[in-house]
């Protein structure tokens, strides 16, 4: 999803879920439309969207929440009753388990690439600081003060988020865990949706990563080329498959040792990356898999294009004798202060 994607807002509602006090504050009608609030809205809709941390997930049973997301698949007529159910739904949950914070609850109906989502926006409070004005008799007298219930700007991030496709009732999560009866566990998909969740984006980018960190430290001595080969790989598997291809990035790394190679592929899968092939957005493959950065014990620091990996037109690693290494960048045209 690029930034420029239209997202259309067609429902509004907030409700203040405050475990200080007795009840949720429940709204009683939309939100007043506003295009500021809009654009917020939009903004951050459209940055979970890139973020890759959010985990598809689905219902495995009947309950309040499917229900709910049923009726407004046929009609948005009890939209605000839907939301205070919803509200006092996890108002109960965070009530019991103080570890939890409070937060505005942000539900809306929007449109996004000819699907209509039901969005759940739990906005935690933050903590700031605002200027206030005090009339002591006849001075004025301005003083800063902790305002503890700020919410997210339009720029940082929402925390936890439920987005559900109306037209599949498919779901995609964003959630955090906390202290549960003694223990740390996800209560917005255990407590609240009761549905069942996958590894996100960004956690199967991290298996893949660290497995391999750890077999290189392991078996080739922090081997940086090793390490490089495996960005190229899954680069190139992109490029040809759309998708990260385990099996051809064990390839690339392990070509000389089958033996090596069926082992990395096991323990990827027993650290949780059960799929022999995932898909990587455009922006976390850029994040994660295109540069390899070289950082030398005198300081000096190089961000090398993967394809440039065993392009000895380009880039050679030499192994000196006394030890060392020599780096040598070759066919240079321009060199330019950044």
């Amino acid at each position: 999803m690029s930034e420029s994607t239209e997202i259309n807002i067609k429902k509004l509602i907030v409700h203040i879920l405050d475990n200080s006090l007795d009840i949720p504050v429940l709204s009683e009608d939309e939100h007043p439309k506003d295009d500021d609030i809009t654009d917020f809205v939009q903004k951050h809709i459209i940055r979970l969207f890139n973020d890759g941390a959010l985990k598809p997930a689905f219902f495995n049973n009947d309950n309040r929440i499917k229900s709910i997301c049923e009726s407004l698949r046929q009609s948005y007529d009890g939209f605000i009753d839907y939301t205070k159910d919803m509200s006092s739904l996890l108002f109960q949950i965070l009530k019991t388990q103080p570890d939890i914070p409070s937060g505005d609850m942000m539900f809306s109906i929007f449109d996004y690439e000819k699907a209509r989502y039901l969005g759940i926006f739990k906005l935690n409070y933050k903590a700031s600081y605002i200027h206030f004005v005090n009339q002591f008799e006849d001075k004025t007298v301005n003083s800063i003060i902790k305002q503890k219930t700020s919410l997210p700007n339009e720029k940082q991030k929402i925390d936890e988020c439920i987005l559900i496709n109306l037209d599949t009732l498919n779901i995609q999560l964003m959630e955090k865990k906390y202290e549960i009866d003694g223990e740390k566990r996800f209560y917005l998909s255990e407590l609240f949706l009761h549905c069942e969740s996958k590894k996100s984006e960004k956690e199967k980018i991290k298996i893949l990563k660290k497995t391999t960190q750890d077999f290189i430290k392991t078996y080739y001595e922090d081997d940086f080329e090793k390490m490089g080969t495996m960005k190229k790989a899954v680069s190139e598997s992109l490029k040809a498959d759309e998708v990260v291809d385990v099996e051809r990035v064990a390839d690339n790394l392990f070509k000389t040792n089958p033996e090596l190679k069926n082992e990395y592929v096991k323990s990827v899968e027993e650290k949780g990356l059960e799929e022999k092939a995932f898909q990587v957005s455009e922006k976390n493959e850029k994040r994660n898999f295109r540069k390899q950065k070289l950082v030398t014990d005198t300081g000096i620091e190089i961000n090398l294009p993967v394809e440039l990996f065993n392009d000895s037109e380009k880039v050679e690693f030499i192994n000196n004798p006394d030890g060392t290494i020599s780096i040598m960048l070759k066919n240079i045209g321009s060199v330019k202060d950044k």
